[in-house]
């Protein structure tokens, strides 16, 4: 079972709540041992509470719900109220996105994301500090929040929600092991990347603040096809992923790439991405158990937890809930 096996599953990014709860029931059945949503298309929080509807055991999480969309009293509400739904079953995961992709999707930008970044975990902290509490505020370099508790009244929560934060850069790796409860690490990164650059980042920060490295979350990809993972990749072949390649002496062919992308010429950014990059990544090609416990058992050390995805970018929502199911069967299936 794949619960036995420390694999969780990240839902479809096209799912809206009504396939969020029953595929999320599938992956509790499964054997999953959580279930993670993205912030790609629907509001993350309203698919979580829809998971948290259907299932009884699984941890559920944002895997990453978008930070700086959002304020941190805003986000901290809902990961609160969905501890509260699930007994403590709920992670709050966090990431900065890119530059200008945060502008083109939510109209806002976000300057000096690694400093926000640790303030803003910060302020969300001190909100749910004060929903336990039913005072209090936060005044820090980025947000000042009188008053988050707008109705006063104390609230009892065995333990407030984990907090997860996403990490490509070093320096927002230092900022998770300072304030974060565990890293996301993404599926575009090498197992090279993971043990000489994120690693010693997040042992570092943990360090500065005295307290045990946290724990790294791996999304992997599990794809139907190499043009699907290729498909997938097109993505994230920009700036603010760029350090990976560059550490894998890949710098070239990332240019290759984005110029490529630029120009329009998107069959050759495939296979450009194909040739060069997808055995590197932290990608599954296939579904059957085999092809699943061969990638699991590859990347395991690299990571505390692992969660499984499956491509979103380029791919309609009927195959992407088809291959989720395939995912699912091969899970059950591993011993």
């Amino acid at each position: 079972m794949a619960e036995k096996l420390g694999v969780g599953v990240t839902l479809p990014g096209a799912s809206s709540p009504a396939q969020a709860a029953a595929l999320g029931a599938r992956a509790e059945a499964a054997g999953c041992d959580a279930v993670w949503v993205l912030d790609v298309r629907r509001d993350p929080y309203l698919l979580s509470a829809a998971v948290a509807g259907s299932t009884s055991r699984v941890a559920i999480g944002t895997n990453v719900a978008v930070a700086f969309a959002r304020s941190p009293t805003v986000t901290a509400a809902a990961a609160w109220d969905l501890a509260l739904w699930t007994g403590g079953r709920f992670v709050l995961g966090l990431g900065s996105q890119v530059g200008p992709t945060l502008k083109a999707r939510f109209g806002v930008t976000a300057d000096r994301p690694a400093a926000r970044m640790r303030d803003y975990v910060t302020a969300v902290r001190a909100c749910f500090q004060s929903f336990r509490k039913g005072y209090g505020g936060y005044d820090g370099e980025f947000y000042s929040i009188r008053r988050p508790a707008f109705q006063p009244g104390a609230e009892a929560l065995d333990h407030d929600p984990p907090i997860y934060v996403a990490a490509v850069n070093p320096l927002m790796a230092q900022v998770v092991g300072e304030v974060g409860d565990g890293l996301a690490a993404h599926t575009f990164i090498t197992e090279d990347y993971i043990r000489e650059v994120l690693l010693p980042a997040l042992q570092s920060g943990a360090a500065r603040e005295g307290k045990p490295r946290p724990p790294v979350l791996l999304q992997m990809l599990v794809a139907p096809s190499r043009e699907a993972a290729s498909a997938q990749m097109l993505a994230y072949v920009v700036p603010g992923y760029r350090r990976v390649l560059d550490h894998a002496g890949l710098g070239e062919v990332a240019d290759r790439v984005m110029e490529a992308i630029r120009e329009g010429r998107r069959a050759e950014a495939r296979q450009l991405i194909d040739q060069h990059l997808l055995d590197r990544l932290a990608i599954v090609f296939g579904a059957d158990p085999e092809s699943l416990g061969a990638a699991l058992e590859r990347w395991r050390p690299h990571a505390e937890r692992l969660s499984l995805s499956v491509p979103w970018f380029g791919t309609d929502q009927a195959e992407q809930a088809a291959h989720f199911e395939r995912v699912l069967q091969g899970l059950a299936k591993l011993h």
